[in-house]
């Protein structure tokens, strides 16, 4: 094995390892409270809550014109590490004021647009506390970046776990024991956001100091430019079907939905460590031409994104009818189909690096643009006859769209890097599980049965045996990583001591 394999996916693997311990710790808490969550929050709480995450969401898309993108891609242009401390500087006061201006707006606006723009949600209380939580959250967008420039993704794990177990705990003493309601989810969210916001501050003061020019600011706002339409329609597309569905449909429906969605998105969480580390480690091994190490890591992100996709698919329903409030249950059988729509999400990782790395903004741009415009004409086709079904059909379809769209403009590069088999056995071992999986929840319905778990533990075995078959996860791969792991243990060891 290469040296600059084992280097870069010891560096991957630590990312990895460190940010999906942390969030597997902090999801680990986290579900065990959503079920005491469902007994108090109902299904029109939870769709209050994923309303102010919208909303968040939307003013997150005018807060990053391109910005953090074009940092992270201008820092690899240079080796002046002056010239890197002003990126880093001009982003984060960028972060910090430009916000404001939205602020004020909402203060003088926010009623009037938000009575034009939703069905049943309203500015007061909720959207103009969502406008206040959108700004604390901004500084953090150039403090993960520089640490992920720095490959130093285990800190913000840290810091992560920290800042979620706090949010979690204060969302479950005003839900349970104040018993708030969406009030008390939404208030839940603050703590995370202001632990950032002054660790960013003090961090970025402590790397680039009072370092930073309107110039620079231009320049990367320039730079980004074109990526703003790539930006702005995948946040659509992330969040186009809960905000449909508010207007077609009531919070109830947006509740169950975001509750389905939340579950699905967890094999995302667990590689989160990989996608944060990915561009920069890409990026470096591109300029050097090491092919052969950017193939063997997509190996690595492609073989444990789909077994982490297929077991959240396979086990999901077993989760919820065990632990889960039964008024949920109409969550199930989306899960599996936004599962898919999620997975493909993941996958436009490794596209989307490429045409970064080519500086073709445009073309992500085009991309997004066009797979955002199917997904909203889906929703509006699917709602109105299979309800949330259609909105998690229109998910999983727009999303594969984006991904072939990527795949195919960058057919060349990537027949490079990666050969077709291991492609489209992933991607066909994900889709006929969700088609077995869907004729289950037919099957056996809403409920807990011993032959269909042992039938899905068979089909798990199985995709895990075909992988080793066309050796997406041969013996070699499996000795490497036991390595890995074992030097990180030992090194601990000896560091304790």
């Amino acid at each position: 094995m290469s040296e600059g394999i084992k280097k870069y996916g010891g560096i991957l693997l630590k990312g990895s390892f460190a940010v999906s311990l942390a969030n597997s710790t902090t999801k680990f808490v986290s579900f065990l409270l959503i079920p005491i969550f469902t007994y108090y929050l109902s299904p029109e709480d939870y769709g209050t809550v994923a309303m102010v995450t919208i909303v968040v969401t939307f003013l997150n898309l005018f807060y990053n014109p391109g910005m953090v993108s074009a940092t992270m891609r201008l820092y690899h242009d240079t080796d002046n590490e002056e010239e890197r401390k002003e990126l880093i500087g001009s982003a984060h006061r960028f972060f910090l004021f430009f916000p404001i201006i939205f602020i004020i707006t909402g203060l003088i606006f926010g009623e009037f647009i938000f009575e034009k723009a939703f069905n049943d949600f309203k500015f007061y209380p909720f959207g103009l506390i969502a406008l206040i939580l959108a700004f604390f959250g901004q500084p953090k967008r150039i403090w993960v970046t520089l640490m992920t420039l720095q490959y130093k993704v285990h800190i913000t794990a840290i810091y992560s776990a920290i800042s979620v177990i706090v949010g979690i705990l204060t969302t479950a003493f005003l839900v349970i024991v104040l018993e708030m309601g969406a009030m008390g989810k939404v208030l839940g969210m603050f703590p995370s956001v202001i632990i950032f916001f002054f660790l960013s501050f003090t961090t970025i003061r402590k790397y680039a100091g009072n370092l930073w020019s309107f110039a620079s600011i231009k320049k990367q706002l320039k730079f980004g430019f074109p990526l703003i339409i790539a930006i702005w329609s995948y946040e659509f597309l992330h969040l186009a079907d809960r905000y449909i569905l508010e207007r077609m449909t009531n919070l109830k429906d947006v509740g169950i939905y975001s509750f389905g969605y939340h579950l699905a998105e967890l094999p995302m969480f667990l590689v989160l460590g990989v996608k944060q580390l990915w561009n920069p480690i890409f990026y470096e091994n591109m300029n050097k031409g090491d092919f052969k190490t950017i193939s063997k890591l997509i190996n690595y992100f492609v073989a444990f994104l789909t077994l982490i996709n297929i077991g959240v698919l396979l086990f999901s329903k077993e989760a919820i009818v065990l632990f889960i409030n039964p008024r949920y249950f109409d969550a199930i059988p989306v899960i599996g189909v936004i599962i898919v729509g999620v997975y493909f999400n993941g996958l436009l990782t490794i596209s989307n690096s490429i045409l970064a790395y080519k500086k073709k903004f445009g073309t992500t741009s085009k991309i997004a643009l066009i797979a955002t415009v199917i997904c909203i004409v889906l929703n509006i086709l699917l709602i109105p006859t299979t309800g949330i079904m259609g909105s998690a059909i229109a998910t999983m379809i727009s999303y594969f769209i984006y991904f072939v769209l990527g795949l195919w403009h960058q057919r060349e590069t990537i027949a490079q890097l990666q050969a077709k088999a291991l492609t489209i056995v992933p991607i066909t071992c994900v889709v006929l599980v969700m088609l077995i999986n869907l004729s289950f929840n037919h099957t056996f319905k809403n409920e807990f049965n011993w032959t269909e778990l042992i039938l899905k533990i068979i089909i798990f075995v199985a995709v895990c045996f075909t992988f080793y078959q066309f050796k997406l996860l041969g013996k070699e791969e499996v000795v490497y990583l036991k390595a890995i792991i074992k030097s990180k243990i030992l090194k601990k060891k000896k560091t304790n001591l």
